[in-house]
């Protein structure tokens, strides 16, 4: 689902501190994830890198916005997917909840402790052999979890 151009201003206004129409660059990653896109960290380092200055206004957040390489998590779904497959040797649809919170905090955009913990309220773990349904994983990922204190 795409964010509405009501969706787009509302969301700048609240960065809008300050009312000048500006928002600090700083914001550009909080500004997407809060209309659904998903950028990595070098996503944002590269938008950052895009826009040149320590602000920017509303129509480059529309631009920035539009951009098909900055994905939602229902887009990056088959990716996770596969990503997950290319792990399962066995073909068992699972991954060990252990592997699962190394991988989630040391690779790529990894998360916190704080964060796995969270993701790891909302998923079944199977309590005989430590598994992870990987299909339910990223359905609970691109489906949306409420993030407690985060």
């Amino acid at each position: 689902m795409s964010a509405s151009a009501d969706q787009i201003q509302e969301c700048f206004s609240i960065f809008d501190k300050d009312n000048d129409g500006k928002v600090s660059v700083e914001d550009i990653g909080a500004c997407l994830r809060s209309l659904g896109k998903s950028p990595t960290m070098a996503d944002i380092e590269g938008l950052k890198t895009e826009i040149g200055a320590k602000e920017f206004d509303i129509n480059t957040l529309k631009t920035i916005y539009k951009k098909p390489n900055i994905k939602t998590p229902q887009e990056q779904q088959k990716e996770m997917l596969d990503a997950f497959k290319a792990l399962d040797k066995e073909g068992h649809g699972t991954i060990q909840g252990a592997e699962l919170r190394q991988l989630l905090t040391t690779l790529g955009d990894y998360l916190s402790t704080a964060e796995v913990d969270e993701l790891f309220k909302e998923i079944s773990v199977d309590s005989t052999t430590g598994a992870v349904s990987y299909a339910n994983l990223v359905n609970t990922i691109v489906s949306g979890y409420p993030l407690g204190g985060f």
